[in-house]
């Protein structure tokens, strides 16, 4: 009762109680039994909701003390102060000034209130640090600022930096690799390490080992989503105003990067450069900051302007291989920069710098391995002129040669992971059908050799696979070619053609075709012989999840031919075989995933992940979670939450041997390594299936130690049950069954 009347101070019944007594036992009763249910009423669903955000506040300090009758006096020197730096929208009225109660003078202090919180970070910036006379400086903070500055400890205490040369030990693990997921406001990684033998008998495992995380007493926390660096070297988190990489074996801080509002940071191929990106930074400060990440020297910034106006996305700029040029793609022109000058490049014909002109230019790609770009254009003030592609090697600005497209409207083009190859997609009109061809073009010559691919139905996903030279082209059954792109899952199957080159010519050979399933892309392992179709996009997001792993496998037949009657007496009518070779593609396993909607390769693609995972969408979903396979599609761990929102695995570093160094390591993995390493893979496979076994089996047990006692209580009360259902012993089913269909008969 007593808690109950602190939350209602006006619930007073002392009158009543004065007239009856006895009352007081039965309102002691009520009260207590209503307090347990009673909520505070501003907890209840339809109480209003107050406004808790003081960002369009901001706070003065450094004021001179005074009192009531001079407080409107000093008011009037705050508002004209405001009116001469070019901000009008404060007046007296939105100035608070408190006083002392006992002393009946000010603190020193004003709270000014604008409409919003640019406003207020604007009017603070312009008045901070005010002479006011001799013996004050207006000092001025937003409301959020001064909250961080109260958390700031008294001692300062430098940050720790990690040792540089330990920024590689990750890659050091010659069979594990390393993942992140965000889950709510935490990032977490932990070690792909599979169960192993040790793990069955002992508790502590080091199986999914969390390196970052609570469970590592280590917590990195942010509500946007990390990345690593293209080869692995740095998690790069980004929180508040600042973009950080960590790196090392202890995750430790290496470069802070300080950038109003920052909501995104992209590291080099090189890992030698940083941009980040903020929608809401001044002109002055920049929209996309260039900095050199050993030094954290800003390089340079671009504000938003009329080629890339405001609203524009994070990545305009893409960088080459090697980090040493960037580029965006502006109206009919590519603009390349050198770094670390971050100068457009050298036109030696002109002697100036220059970018790049290309009239009615749709997209462009730098070369995974080379420095040199391809791009597409169609140029729309000449009607008749077809689409060409492109390519251009960068520094000298050679144009290596442009093919043309004929019929084509429109194309998506991509390198191969080896950079010798580019895939395009071309959308053809003839009359007023449409077409498909999908065109590989050869960069090793100069010539650029073609080989064009056409394709009857609708392409959903196109995958090209640089170790066997192979392209999965995933094609749907419908013969009508729609005009743009088709994006969602259809009843669809794979052709698997294999490139081959012959003379400094391209042709394409086709090896077979899937079965058909509704999916909506297709995605190769590295090793060429596995691919998975997914259905990832379907129209309806309840049924999409499901994964279908395909293997191509090789089979060696033995033909017999007929015996030969040549020869002498001792070889006339022996046997002779002929071999023949074919590449049949079967399907080894479906994996279903509930409405999973990501599929991801790790670096070794031994092990591949799907999920559901939430990326802002207003979708209801109870829970989401992502599963690891191994590559033949066996399930090894799946995590759930309901703040779920990204699955990163970490890169490997870029290969540092030679092309004879890796024929001679080919070498010795077919003749020693190869049959070991598979013994070996498989052995772990069985103890990890064997370690699910065992935990189903623990499961078990523990579901059969809860349910006996309820068992045994069944069977006791045996008698009374038979006894209240009219002396039928509902244990014998088919006796039961027979009553039953005697009554109603």
């Amino acid at each position: 009762m007593e808690d109950l009347m602190q939350q209602l101070p006006g619930l007073d019944f002392s009158d009543e109680l004065l007239k009856n007594p006895k009352l007081e036992e039965y309102l002691r009763k009520e009260c207590n039994d209503y307090a347990i249910t009673f909520k505070h009423p501003l907890e209840l669903d339809e109480a209003p909701k107050l406004n808790e955000d003081f960002g369009s506040f901001f706070l003065l300090c450094g004021l001179p003390i005074v009192n009531e009758e001079k407080k409107d006096k000093l008011l009037k020197v705050l508002t004209n102060i405001f009116t001469k730096k070019g901000i009008d929208y404060i007046k007296a009225e939105d100035i608070t000034i408190l006083l002392n109660e006992k002393t009946g003078e000010s603190y020193g202090t004003a709270f000014i209130q604008c409409t919003d919180d640019k406003s207020a970070k604007l009017a603070a910036s312009t008045i901070n640090n005010f002479p006011l006379g001799k013996a004050n400086t207006i000092m001025a903070s937003t409301f959020n600022e001064f909250e961080r500055l109260l958390t700031v400890p008294d001692e300062y205490e430098p940050p720790k930096f990690a040792d540089l040369t330990d920024l590689l030990s990750y890659s050091m693990d010659p069979k594990n690799d390393e993942f992140l997921y965000r889950d709510g406001d935490k990032i977490i990684v932990k070690m792909n390490k599979t169960p192993n033998k040790t793990d069955k008998t002992s508790k502590s495992s080091d199986a999914y080992k969390e390196l970052i995380g609570p469970n590592a007493n280590r917590v990195i926390k942010t509500n946007k989503n990390a990345r690593w660096s293209p080869q692995g070297r740095y998690l790069i988190v980004v929180k508040d105003n600042t973009a950080q990489l960590f790196g090392g074996s202890n995750f430790d801080l290496v470069r802070e990067i300080i950038h109003t509002e920052v909501t995104d940071a992209i590291v080099s191929p090189c890992e030698r450069f940083v941009i980040t990106f903020s929608s809401q930074a001044d002109e002055k400060e920049g929209n996309y900051n260039f900095w050199k990440i050993d030094s954290g020297e800003l390089l340079r910034s671009f504000a938003f302007d009329e080629v890339t106006p405001k609203g524009s996305k994070s990545d305009v700029f893409s960088f080459s291989f090697d980090g040493n040029y960037c580029a965006k793609m502006i109206k009919d022109h590519i603009a390349v920069y050198e770094l670390p000058g971050m100068n457009l490049l050298m036109d030696n014909a002109s002697g100036k710098r220059l970018s790049f002109r290309i009239d009615g230019i749709k997209d462009f790609k730098w070369n995974p391995t080379k420095n040199m770009f391809s791009y597409w254009f169609n140029n729309e003030s000449k009607e008749k002129e077809a689409p060409k592609i492109g390519f251009v090697y960068i520094p000298s600005r050679d144009v290596m040669t442009e093919k043309e497209i004929i019929n084509g409207i429109d194309l998506k083009i991509d390198w191969s992971a080896d950079g010798t190859k580019l895939i395009a997609l071309s959308k053809l009109k003839v009359k007023k059908t449409f077409h498909n061809n999908i065109v590989i073009c050869d960069v090793k010559t100069k010539a650029i050799p073609m080989d064009i691919i056409k394709v009857d139905t609708n392409i959903l996903s196109v995958d090209w696979n640089s170790t066997t030279n192979r392209l999965a082209v995933l094609s749907n059954r419908d013969k009508m070619i729609e005009e743009s792109w088709v994006k969602k899952s259809s009843i669809a199957s794979v052709t698997i053609y294999d490139i081959k080159e012959n003379q400094g010519a391209l042709s394409s050979s086709r090896i077979g075709k899937s079965e058909e399933h509704i999916s909506s892309k297709v995605e190769w392992a590295s090793n060429g012989t596995i691919f998975i179709i997914s259905d990832v996009a379907n129209a309806n997001a309840s049924y999409q999840g499901k994964f279908y792993v395909y293997n191509i496998r090789l089979i060696v037949n033995r033909v017999e031919k007929a015996a030969s009657n040549q020869g002498s007496k001792k070889k006339k009518g022996k046997p002779t075989f002929e071999e023949t070779k074919e590449l049949v593609i079967e399907l080894v396993n479906e994996v279903e995933n509930p409405r999973a909607d990501t599929l991801k390769w790790d670096p070794t693609n031994r092990f591949f992940i799907t999920g559901k995972f939430n990326k802002g969408s207003l979708m209801t979903v109870v829970s989401y979670n992502f599963k690891i396979h191994n590559a033949k599609g066996d399930e090894l761990h799946s995590f759930t939450s309901k703040s779920l929102h990204q699955f990163e695995w970490r890169p490997r570093p870029l290969r540092n041997w030679n092309d004879k160094q890796e024929k001679e390591f080919k070498k010795l993995y077919k003749n020693e390594l190869r049959k070991a390493i598979i013994m070996q893979d498989e052995q772990e496979r069985t103890e990890v299936l064997d370690v699910f076994k065992i935990q189903q089996e623990k499961t078990k047990e523990k579901f059969f130690e809860i349910i006996a006692p309820l068992q045994q209580r069944y069977k006791d009360t045996k008698e009374k049950r038979k006894a209240i259902g009219n002396e039928t012993d509902s244990e014998d089913e088919e006796v039961y069954e027979k009553s039953v269909l005697i009554d109603y008969f």
